[in-house]
């Protein structure tokens, strides 16, 4: 519309100055008419510049989200690994169902922002919360929605809440991880096979308690704080 609007007034400022022959009268009308091609690019300029006659209108959504390891480890695993230059965001890799055979990765962009917190209980989640612009109103969609700007993305910022039965490891520590907790001698593979059947019998009853266990075992090996 607001093209339209434009086209508009120009051809009538060009129409009044050629047409209209009272100079008094083909004066106001040119003026009027430019003023208003004025306003209408001015309004273009504020929409695509500063979001005029838009609003932000902000969503969240939540998801669980499941190990990028594999079922028989007996504790949640979330992977990441900063990018960039300064390393600020982190790539992440899970799983988006429980049954998923791949692996989801999470990239970032210049309009994505994350980061991890702890919470309590025993699954994993991703929060999303979502910014977008949107038109105030029917008339100014009409006017501006012509750039196909409605619904435009502001910023997006990622939580992914990671309870005590799971452990986040860069991609590094994860490759690391099994040299690390393999035993060297005869006395720690025997204690490892002990530690192991007392885990195996104690996830029967107590899942949640298990996991905890390996978790911590994986961070004492890593040297997680």
């Amino acid at each position: 519309m607001i093209i339209l609007l434009i086209a508009l007034f120009a051809i009538l400022a060009f129409v009044a100055n050629m047409m209209i022959t009272n100079r008094g009268v083909r004066i106001v009308t040119t003026v009027i008419m430019f003023v208003g091609l004025v306003l209408s690019v001015a309004g273009v300029a504020a929409n695509m510049n500063s979001h005029y006659g838009m609003k932000e209108v902000t969503t969240t959504t939540k998801k669980q989200i499941y190990t990028a390891g594999t079922a028989s480890q007996g504790f949640g695993l979330l992977l990441y690994q900063g990018v960039g230059t300064n390393g600020a965001e982190n790539v992440y890799v899970y799983r988006a169902t429980d049954n998923a055979k791949k692996t989801t990765i999470a990239k970032p962009n210049l309009n994505t922002s994350s980061r991890m917190s702890n919470i309590s209980g025993n699954k994993a989640y991703k929060i999303t919360k979502t910014t977008r612009y949107v038109y105030k109103n029917a008339t100014m969609r009409l006017m501006f929605g012509i750039g196909g700007n409605n619904h435009q993305l502001k910023n997006k910022h990622v939580v992914y809440q990671v309870p005590s039965t799971w452990v986040a490891l860069t991609t590094t520590q994860a490759k690391s991880l099994q040299s690390k907790m393999t035993p060297k001698t005869d006395a720690e593979k025997q204690a490892l096979a002990q530690q192991q059947a007392q885990l195996a019998t104690l996830a029967k009853t107590d899942p949640d308690k298990a996991a905890q266990l390996q978790v911590a075992a994986v961070k004492k090996a890593l040297n997680i704080k």
